[in-house]
């Protein structure tokens, strides 16, 4: 009689308990990473706070000068809290998509819970935003008078961007390794995506039958509750729909990573 061994799958909680017990090396991956854009290199860390003031200043001349859009406060608060949310979001996103693309050669070596890979671009994405927030912070404070007690909800708005990111990307990653012709499409989907997104124009520029269709975006929504909480701005109650989309979009990211994660290793 023959006896036959079957390979159990984790259930989701050992899943996620695995990846926990690599946290180091998650950080060791996210050091790499930092390592090889900013050691020895002085402009890596100017370019990460130049890179946000050029778009702030393009953005802002453009839109609130030559256009004269504006808003309730300073039309270059509302551009530099659009493009602090939004440069968040596109590092985790195309970083995190491409990871398992660009992890080949340790995914070969070295066996590990791949999801590893992205979430090491999430650590990156949290300096590059503390970066952003050094240009933001000071711009804040010279222009805003009044600092609302709903700024105590900023930090919660970042979580929810992290995860619909985070999210996105997991579905994207596990798809590239099969489907090669996604990673050169994710950079035209950031592109693409910002106008698309009010980062640098506000909703009231929406014709009123199409306004609320645009919080089916996520990073409407979640743009919409950024500035909700640094200005008090008000905000439609259909921005809540983008927070409930994040959170489905992170559970089926992990989910459909779980399932295919096996067979990542005979696709590279």
């Amino acid at each position: 009689m023959k006896t036959v061994i079957t390979a159990q799958n984790d259930t989701l909680s050992e899943y996620l308990g695995k990846v926990w017990r690599y946290r180091a090396f998650i950080l060791v991956l996210a050091k790499r990473d930092l390592k090889i854009k900013y050691a020895q290199t002085f402009l890596g860390i100017v370019w990460s706070i130049v890179q946000p003031l050029v778009a702030v200043i393009v953005f802002t001349m453009v839109f609130g000068v030559l256009l004269s859009l504006e808003a309730p406060y300073p039309y270059v608060l509302f551009v530099l809290s659009g493009v602090t949310c939004w440069n968040f979001f596109s590092y985790i996103f195309s970083q995190a998509s491409n990871s398992l693309i660009n992890g080949q050669d340790l995914i070969r070596k070295l066996s590990f819970p791949k999801i590893i890979l992205p979430l090491s671009k999430v650590l990156v994405a949290f300096v590059e935003l503390g970066f952003t927030l050094l240009l933001m912070i000071p711009v804040f404070i010279y222009y805003q008078s009044t600092v609302y007690w709903s700024a105590l909800f900023f930090p919660v708005v970042i979580f929810f961007i992290l995860i619909f990111s985070l999210g996105l990307s997991l579905i994207l990653a596990a798809s590239t390794l099969r489907f090669r012709d996604l990673h050169h499409v994710i950079p035209f989907l950031v592109n693409f995506g910002i106008w698309f997104t009010p980062v640098f124009y506000p909703v009231s520029l929406i014709p009123a039958q199409f306004k609320n269709l645009i919080y089916i975006n996520p990073m409407a929504s979640l743009i919409g509750l950024a500035r909700w909480s640094l200005f008090g701005e008000s905000i439609s109650y259909m921005a809540l729909f983008g927070v409930l989309i994040s959170v489905m979009f992170l559970f089926i990211g992990v989910i459909y990573f779980k399932r295919v994660e096996d067979r990542i290793s005979e696709t590279v």
